[in-house]
């Protein structure tokens, strides 16, 4: 999840001597779409394959059917709720390849991973009939299953992760959860096969133990889905109705209190709400459940960064550059906070290396409002170090070029 700040800075910066410059340095973990000035949103014109996808919308019906085996002492409805999930990430799997061809982007290709990713929130399922079966190793039921896919809808979504490409990681980050609850409602199942071949004596335990693990995964399973009502209120950087998701947020964490995204979720809609503290508790929280979280880390420090403690919000961002360090935002981010306790020479090397990873960046997201700290205040800094040098002062200038900023 990604919080997204906009913090000036206007500071003097000593090379060799005084350069005077300002800049505009936004501080967030993904592209950073602020809101223009006049409050309305930027209307961003159709291209001619995106009029043509609009045109192609429908609803796609698929048909299908789940055998779903009871795991120790579940009830049908435990077995329905286990299925209809089975149900949707399978056909999901299946449909992938459809699902590509109805949702093109001009320029803008997504794997088929993340297709499946912003499509799993947005299947209906109907259940046309449930029927129970049983076999020498237990019971079970079987349902048929008609599941819609809005590619309508779908292809809305992808609108959005074209002008906010850090929204693809939320959905993602939901479809891994549930497919990591799937795979341990797999194993459970495989576990329970095992022990109905043991002797009687002494399985009780072993059987309330599934059990317990077996309701905590089913009703983990619908958290999801509270969290997918969270980002459909994501818009342009932020939550448009904090309190609402967190209301959301609140049901999800009820149901599944072990996911760090729903606590990582929470803590960006308290910072929508102003409320720093609570948002870096819930980030905290985020790292207890998972001390390689990156998008936590980052968080955090983007908070720690507004409280002026830059030292720490430092150490938030070298351990999410190492755990993500392709990410050219995150080198962004530390740029700035280096900055601010006057160690230029750090910021300057993360400047390069930010240029670096994708010398485009500035440029790709001009149309969208500001890069995380604006790359262009590179070539404004050379600029000025070029005027200088016009007047006989150098030294910047050569300071500059000797490590590669200006050409």
């Amino acid at each position: 999840m990604k919080v997204f700040l906009k913090i000036f800075i206007i500071s003097t910066i000593l090379i060799q001597f005084s350069i005077a410059y300002s800049g505009d340095f936004s501080v967030t973990n993904g592209k950073n779409l602020q809101a223009p000035e006049n409050g309305r949103p930027e209307v961003v014109p159709l291209n001619a394959s995106e009029e043509k996808s609009l045109k192609e919308m429908e609803i796609k019906t698929f048909s299908y059917s789940v055998t779903q085996p009871f795991a120790g002492n579940q009830s049908p409805d435990d077995a329905r709720i286990a299925a209809i999930a089975k149900g949707k990430t399978e056909v999901l799997e299946k449909s992938g390849t459809y699902l590509e061809t109805k949702s093109v982007v001009e320029n803008f290709t997504l794997t088929k991973d993340q297709i499946i990713a912003l499509a799993s929130g947005i299947l209906s399922v109907d259940v046309l009939s449930q029927k129970n079966f049983a076999t020498d190793e237990g019971f079970g039921i079987i349902l048929e299953m008609k599941i819609n896919v809005d590619t309508g809808v779908m292809n809305k979504r992808i609108r959005q992760i074209h002008e906010d490409e850090a929204l693809m990681e939320k959905y993602i980050e939901l479809k891994e959860r549930e497919n990591e609850l799937l795979d341990k409602i797999k194993k459970l199942e495989s576990m329970h096969r095992d022990l109905a071949k043991l002797p009687e004596k002494g399985k009780q335990d072993k059987r309330n133990k599934l059990k317990k693990e077996y309701d905590e995964v089913i009703q983990a399973i619908p958290a999801g889905e509270w969290n997918q009502k969270a980002i459909s209120l994501w818009e342009r950087g932020k939550y448009k109705d904090p309190n609402k998701a967190v209301e959301y947020l609140n049901e999800s964490i009820r149901l599944d209190s072990k996911n760090p995204v729903s606590f990582n979720n929470r803590g960006v809609a308290y910072y929508n709400l102003g409320n720093r503290q609570l948002a870096v508790e819930e980030f905290n929280q985020a790292l207890m459940l998972d001390n390689n979280y990156a998008d936590a880390y980052n968080n955090r420090g983007i908070v720690l960064f507004e409280l002026r403690q830059y030292q720490k919000a430092i150490e938030d961002f070298n351990r999410v550059i190492s755990l993500k360090p392709q990410r050219v935002d995150y080198f962004l981010n530390r740029a700035a906070a280096y900055k601010n306790i006057w160690q230029y020479q750090k910021c300057l090397d993360d400047l390069k290396q930010a240029l670096l990873l994708d010398p485009d960046y500035s440029r790709k997201n001009v149309s969208r409002g500001s890069a995380n700290i604006d790359l262009n205040e590179v070539e404004r800094l050379c600029e000025n170090a070029r005027k200088a040098c016009k007047l006989g002062l150098c030294k910047s200038k050569k300071y500059l070029d000797e490590r590669g900023f200006c050409k």
